[in-house]
Parts: C-alpha cells; sequence; structure tokens
C-alpha cells in the first residue's frame, strides 16, 4: 500500500482516483471544486493540496494545463512546500517537456519526479487500461510505479521530459486523425456516397471513425477541442517543429473550431466541422439515369456540396464613364461581361469551372448564337445550367444583354 495524494478530480481524474483506491492504496484527494468529488469515491477529501499531500510517499496531479499544475504544486497551500524529501511528484496531466522541466526544477531537494501523461479516455481510466508515458529517472520511477500501474500499462519513454513529448506526438496524430477523418467525410458526400454506410467501413479500420459512428447524442466529452487545440499548441510551438503539413494543417482545424465556439465540445466535433468546411465543390452534368440535354451547351442540373456561395447580379457592358460600350456589338458586348465577370469571380476566389447557373438576358434571341461562342471560350470545360430570356429592353436602351451567375467559392 502506498499514500497517495490525487489532486485534481475531473473527469480522468475521478475515475483514476478510484483504481488507485480499488488496488487498495491509501488515497487523499483535493478538487478545486470540492463538490464536484464523487460521493461513492470514498476517498478523504483535502481541504487545500498542501493538505492532501501531507505526510504522502506519492503525490499524482491531473490538470487541465502547466498553469494549473504550477499553481496546485506551488501557489498558496501548494502541495510541493508540504513534501518531505523521498517522495515523488508524478504529473499525468499534459503540460509538454518544458513545463515539466520547470516544475521538476522547483520542487525541494529530495522530492522525486516523474512526466506520466496518460493516453487514453474515460473508458479507459475507468477500466484501469490506460498507457501511462513515462518521463524520468529509474530511481524516481521505482518510488511510484506500484501507483501507476494501478491506472494501466507504465511505458518507461525515458529521461525526464521523454514522457510529456511522446504524448504531444500521440495526441499531435490523434487530432490530426479526427481533421482527416473529416475530409474523407466530405470527399464521401461529393461522391454521393452515404455517410452511415462510408463511416462503418471506416470504422474497420479507424478508431476515430468508430468514435464518431458509435457517439451518443449528449454524450460527456472524452476529450474536449480545447484541450487539443492546446495539446498541437505545446507540440508544435517548439524550436524546428513544422510549420507545414498535415499537423499544421490540423493545428489550423483545431484553432478555427475553437472560434467557432466548439471549445468544450468532444473532438469528434472537429471531424464534423471539417467535413462541412471542406471547400465546396460543383459537379456540372446529369446523372446517367437522366436523358441528356437536347443542347450540348448547357447542363440539366449541377450539383454542389456544402459551402460558401457567391451571387453575382445581372452585369452589363459599361465604360468606365457609364455609357453601354460598343452599341449594337452583341460579340464585344459579351466579351465585356465576360472579363468583368472573371475579375468578379477571381476577387472571390473562384473561376468559371465553379460557376453553377448562368442566367443571361438577352434583346434578340436572333443574336444568341453571336453570344454563345464568346461564352463557350470562358467555359471550356463541361457547361454549367443556364437560363436564357429575350426581354424587350434593359435599363440601359444600348445594352444588348446582361448577364448574373452563382458560383461555388472553393
Amino acid at each position: 500500500m502506498t499514500r497517495i495524494a490525487f489532486l485534481g478530480l475531473g473527469r480522468m481524474g475521478a475515475p483514476m482516483a478510484g483504481r488507485l483506491i480499488a488496488a487498495g492504496h491509501d488515497v487523499a484527494v483535493w478538487n478545486r471544486t470540492a463538490s464536484r468529488v464523487p460521493a461513492e469515491l470514498g476517498a478523504a477529501l483535502a481541504a487545500s493540496p498542501a493538505r492532501a499531500a501531507t505526510g504522502r510517499e506519492v503525490v499524482i496531479t491531473m490538470l487541465t494545463d502547466a498553469d494549473a499544475v504550477e499553481d496546485v504544486l506551488f501557489g498558496p497551500d501548494g502541495a510541493a512546500a508540504a513534501l518531505e524529501p523521498g517522495a515523488v511528484v508524478a504529473d499525468t496531466s499534459t503540460i509538454g517537456p518544458d513545463a515539466a522541466r520547470r516544475v521538476r526544477e522547483r520542487l525541494p531537494d529530495g522530492v522525486g519526479h516523474v512526466d506520466a501523461p496518460v493516453v487514453g479516455s474515460v473508458p479507459q481510466a475507468e477500466a484501469g487500461e490506460l498507457e501511462v508515458l513515462v518521463g524520468g529517472t529509474d530511481d524516481d520511477l521505482a518510488r511510484c510505479i506500484g501507483a501507476l500501474e494501478a491506472l494501466g500499462r507504465v511505458r518507461h519513454a525515458g529521461p525526464p521530459g521523454s514522457g510529456a513529448a511522446l504524448k504531444l506526438v500521440a495526441n499531435g496524430m490523434l487530432v490530426a486523425n479526427f481533421a482527416v477523418l473529416g475530409e474523407a467525410l466530405a470527399l464521401a458526400g461529393r461522391l454521393g456516397l452515404d455517410r452511415d454506410l462510408v463511416l462503418d467501413v471506416l470504422s474497420r479500420t479507424s478508431a476515430q471513425a468508430r468514435r464518431l459512428k458509435d457517439a451518443a447524442p449528449g454524450a460527456a466529452p472524452r476529450f474536449t477541442v480545447a484541450l487539443a487545440a492546446k495539446d498541437l499548441d505545446l507540440a508544435l510551438d517548439v524550436p524546428g517543429a513544422p510549420t507545414e503539413g498535415v499537423l499544421a494543417a490540423a493545428r489550423a482545424r483545431a484553432s478555427a473550431a475553437l472560434a467557432d465556439g466548439l471549445g468544450p465540445h468532444d473532438l469528434i466535433a472537429l471531424a464534423d466541422r471539417t467535413r462541412k468546411d471542406s471547400p465546396m465543390r460543383v459537379t456540372l452534368g446529369d446523372p446517367a439515369t437522366v436523358p441528356p440535354p437536347p443542347n450540348p451547351f448547357y447542363s440539366h442540373a449541377a450539383h454542389v456540396t456544402a459551402g460558401p456561395m457567391l451571387y453575382v447580379s445581372g452585369q452589363i457592358a459599361l465604360t468606365e464613364d457609364g455609357k453601354v460600350d460598343a452599341p449594337g456589338d452583341m460579340a464585344r458586348q459579351s466579351e465585356v461581361i465576360f472579363s468583368l465577370l472573371e475579375r468578379i469571380l477571381a476577387a472571390h476566389g473562384a473561376g468559371f469551372a465553379d460557376v453553377v447557373n448562368v442566367r443571361t438576358f438577352v434583346t434578340d434571341l436572333g443574336r444568341v448564337a453571336e453570344y454563345g461562342a464568346v461564352r463557350r471560350r470562358f467555359f471550356p470545360g463541361a457547361a454549367p445550367t443556364s437560363t436564357t430570356v429575350e426581354v424587350a429592353r434593359l435599363f440601359h436602351p444600348d445594352a444588348l444583354l446582361e448577364v448574373e451567375v452563382v458560383a461555388a467559392i472553393p
């Protein structure tokens, strides 16, 4: 039996403390909000970190971030001042190797330290099946390994800081996998595949897909977007960390999710947000079951995935002084209008390949072939859906046509 102080009884801390108690250890606990300590835990609840740590051989911390760890250990009524030589602090929080070094250096002489972040979530904590990634000396690990083994499998990653570093690598891959899952689901949507079918297939090889597939509506989050973003920041803010690539893109996705207010949500929300946030795509043309249009220069329909749309109002060919360019010249006015549309689309990051629909108003349908010859040069690929209407006159008497478009912004 080891005399243990457990500091921090959140979603992970409470079941971890419960495993220590079930293993027969003498456990005193402290939590910033005492009312949140489960009554069924059966541990002695201390009024402060110092009270919890007094006379204890091992102090285990499971806290949100480095600031919380340093405050609980070194702040008013902090645990560190109550520790006796020979005691050891095992920090299971995810704070990164630099913060772990700062904590280690501030501990009293004779007090050991291991960084021991855990891989797994609440179900693994409840079952005692966490992966405990330990960085520290052999002597310090020997002082606390009996306690840590009650939490799951202990992996000695190397010297001090190694466990904290390995946890950042593991969480970086976890967050990136959820972002990639979101992009895979977006691709599936563009290909017309059923989301549930795709998740069922992906869940055979992807733990992240299994989590998303099996997620119960309203379930408590296992690992929040806010914590995931914090861990990616820790991983990528070290010297020499990649500034481009998959992890950097995942960090941007996580930051965007935070900005959208998804911080308190489970990390599976990142996959869903990435799926919805993936660039809009346009599929021009008709399925095989639809008869081809009688005119090859337009499509019956266009399929657009979720995303931002651009609506460009009707454009006519005007000069800088507000007069109609080339009165009577259909080809010239068409050139001016499509050159203007090209600039408008480009200013929004789009092009003619992203145009979903063209609506054209002409004063003489007998001259539509002149207009069509110009338009086809700007749409060299599949033709968008279109409507051409003959009108008696336009707002400017010399204007022969007016063109408006709807486009998807990639």
